[in-house]
């Protein structure tokens, strides 16, 4: 696993590549380059670079596309070895407006970075977004949204108050004498871990009992399958019988109840 703040070209995904600077992705290209294996990795790596930065190689000697990229808000960097040109131009897109927003840099804003967004989305308010922004808002933020008299909204102890209190960032739109308010605050990051029990598996062992797995899963599909009805219903009556195991049990997030 990468160290945080120490990613390496071979490392980069569409998630974590928003996290870095055009300085940052320079320098990995530099290192990168050098490294046996790179041209056969080449195309794999501009699919994910190229997803969130723009790139040109020029000659600074060309004053015309210097200026040009200049204006355009590129960040020029020296390009050893390229040819006919000697420097690189990076420029990492910005999310300026709510249709930029993907599942993967949706957890690199902050609340106050989304609200904005959706505050210049030409006051269409929360329910006027498409339910695809709003279902990729929703997997990194919590969303509370309240339609209330302007007084109602502000009074001492009321919405505003509570939900601050609760970590929610705010944000109001005007409609008429209501007050529209959304609400959001970030969801804990979650990561995925798989155990492995036997630390002395290597990585091929694990991949071949990973696969054992599918095959075992396929196998009872299949069964499934081929058994009537009768046989399904008391399969499940004899599943029922069964004490239920500790690993069988699954823990229950607090944190989504409080806040839904």
């Amino acid at each position: 696993m990468a160290i945080p703040g120490k990613l390496k070209l071979e490392d980069l995904t569409k998630s974590n590549i928003w996290t870095i600077s055009e300085a940052e992705l320079n320098k990995m290209l530099i290192e990168g380059k050098k490294k046996e294996g790179y041209a056969d990795n080449e195309a794999h790596y501009m699919n994910i670079i190229h997803s969130v930065f723009d790139i040109q190689y020029f000659d600074r000697e060309n004053e015309k596309i210097k200026q040009q990229l200049e204006n355009e808000q590129y960040d020029f960097f020296h390009a050893p070895n390229e040819g006919e040109f000697n420097a690189i131009a990076i420029r990492k897109r910005k999310i300026n407006k709510i249709t930029d927003l993907t599942l993967e840099n949706i957890n690199h804003l902050s609340p106050e970075e989304v609200l904005s967004l959706i505050q210049n989305n030409m006051g269409t308010g929360w329910q006027g977004l498409p339910l695809a922004i709003q279902d990729i808002i929703e997997s990194a933020f919590y969303v509370d949204v309240q339609l209330l008299p302007e007084y109602a909204m502000h009074r001492k102890g009321g919405i505003i108050e509570r939900r601050k209190s609760d970590g929610y960032e705010v944000v109001e739109i005007q409609r008429g004498s209501w007050i529209e308010g959304i609400f959001i605050k970030p969801k804990p990051k979650m990561e995925k871990i798989r155990f492995y029990y036997n630390d002395s598996l290597s990585k091929n062992d694990r991949e071949d009992e990973e696969e054992d797995d599918e095959q075992d899963d396929n196998f009872d599909n299949e069964v499934d399958d081929n058994m009537s009805d009768d046989e399904k219903d008391d399969d499940m009556g004899n599943e029922a019988q069964e004490p239920e195991s500790i690993e069988e049990i699954d823990v229950i997030d607090d944190t989504d109840d409080e806040d839904e």
